[in-house]
């Protein structure tokens, strides 16, 4: 298990508040944010939430960020950030989201009263016994059928989509790949993030890029404000 010290200085500066990141430095937060959630201790998991409200992640994508991470402990904060910002992940959100509200709307309709029936007589009930029709051949209660199966919306964890990636890159060692781009909502956020993927590609972070050092990670600033992280197969390393 990986273990973030705190500082040890009591008056250390820290350039992105106090509180309860106080105890931690800048890079340590930024590691703790790219570490997988069920790895970190409530107090580390507070102070990552404060660095990236910090960091000027909105209070909405924070929610569902966590309704993530309740869901796939395995991936990190930045992953269920880029998850929760991500427009088509939002889009389908919202589609799902209405869907329910709509079904719940049907279940709520109220229903109309029933009509009473005339009982029947004894004579009229023998009759039918004896008279008895056979049942009408039934397919289901308004059963429909369709050829395949919708789209799945939900979020993929992120070893089974950088496990196909890192099989390409096996198969084109020394040669850099796009690993992920990070859009520019805040410049910094974005180099930040950049930053701690290539830093889990390097210290053999991601389960399909190991054993470490067999994969390289690195990042870059493009000219329009975006962030990339960049990856290639070096070896077989440790």
């Amino acid at each position: 298990m990986v273990r973030f010290h705190a500082t040890a200085r009591k008056h250390s500066r820290n350039p992105k508040g106090s509180g309860s990141m106080a105890n931690y430095s800048y890079e340590t937060l930024q590691r703790m944010s790219a570490h997988p959630w069920e790895g970190l201790k409530p107090g580390q998991r507070k102070a990552v939430r404060n660095f990236n409200r910090k960091e000027g992640a909105s209070e909405p994508d924070m929610l569902e960020a966590e309704r993530i991470l309740e869901e796939h402990p395995n991936l990190s904060m930045d992953e269920a950030l880029n998850t929760s910002t991500n427009p088509s992940y939002r889009k389908a959100k919202a589609d799902t989201d209405r869907r329910i509200a709509e079904t719940h709307g049907t279940a709520k309709t109220p229903k109309p009263a029933k009509t009473e029936k005339p009982k029947k007589g004894v004579a009229e009930l023998v009759g039918e016994a004896l008279n008895a029709k056979p049942a009408a051949t039934s397919t289901g209660p308004d059963w429909q059928w369709i050829d395949s199966l919708p789209h799945d919306c939900a979020p993929v964890p992120e070893q089974g989509v950088y496990a196909s990636l890192a099989a390409a890159m096996r198969a084109n060692p020394g040669m850099w790949t796009k690993m992920r781009g990070f859009a520019r909502c805040d410049l910094k956020c974005a180099r930040s993030r950049a930053r701690a993927l290539a830093n889990r590609v390097n210290s053999g972070g991601i389960t399909s890029m190991r054993p470490k050092g067999s994969f390289e990670g690195a990042f870059r600033t493009l000219e329009d404000g975006s962030a990339v992280c960049f990856a290639r197969y070096v070896g077989e390393g440790e």
